[in-house]
């Protein structure tokens, strides 16, 4: 009963998570020499819940946890869009930045989505098989899982939203860059990772 209670919970928290990603995807930074989106904000939430489903739950669990996150963020893609052409009141102005914030193009939304369900696939796959060859060492399932999924994910979305638009240079910046990025996001917040488990691992078995 505690095991399901708590999974209810991380689907919640996971899948608000994954719609603020994307919003706050709309903004690219600079750090250093490589461009971002405010989007690695939200990855610590987004990386922790998803090892702690992976490793405590597994595959099947992760996967439908994932799924349900590109559900949610579909719909919300959708109200976006039926609020931004419903016919604004008269009191209303800022519907250019509203549209701005929330819009999308397909090209865009096929990118995210497709490059959302790879990443976050293998990173959970990754996980669970590499707890059967190093059981003692979550720190090195954690980053592995992190650098190919993450790599996958950004590979997948800057080449599917960008190619042909913005030049290869900044391609590559924004794959490598973002994945540098949350590789030293899960590195960083590995302790909350690794207390988090055990304290889910305690809760669940009482």
């Amino acid at each position: 009963m505690k095991k399901n209670k708590l999974l209810q919970i991380f689907f919640g928290i996971y899948t608000g998570a994954i719609i603020i990603q994307n919003i706050l995807a709309t903004k690219q930074i600079d750090i250093t020499v490589f461009t971002v989106t405010t989007g690695i904000l939200v990855s610590p939430i987004v990386f922790i819940i998803q090892d702690i489903i992976a490793e405590l739950y597994g595959y099947k669990d992760a996967k439908r946890m994932v799924l349900l996150g590109f559900l949610m963020n579909f719909v919300g893609v959708l109200l976006f869009t039926l609020a931004i052409h419903l016919p604004s009141s008269q009191f209303w102005n800022n519907q250019v930045q509203f549209k701005t914030i929330l819009g999308t193009t397909l090209r865009i939304s096929i990118a995210s989505f497709t490059a959302y369900i790879i990443g976050s696939l293998t990173n959970s796959g990754i996980m669970v098989k590499l707890k059967k060859k190093f059981p003692k060492s979550l720190f090195v399932r954690a980053i592995s899982s992190t650098i190919i999924g993450q790599f996958l994910d950004n590979a997948v979305f800057a080449t599917v939203a960008f190619l042909g638009i913005l030049p290869m240079g900044a391609i590559y910046s924004m794959i490598i860059g973002g994945t540098i990025f949350e590789v030293l996001y899960e590195i960083i917040f590995y302790p909350i990772t690794k207390i988090s488990i055990k304290k889910c691992e305690k809760y669940i078995s009482k």
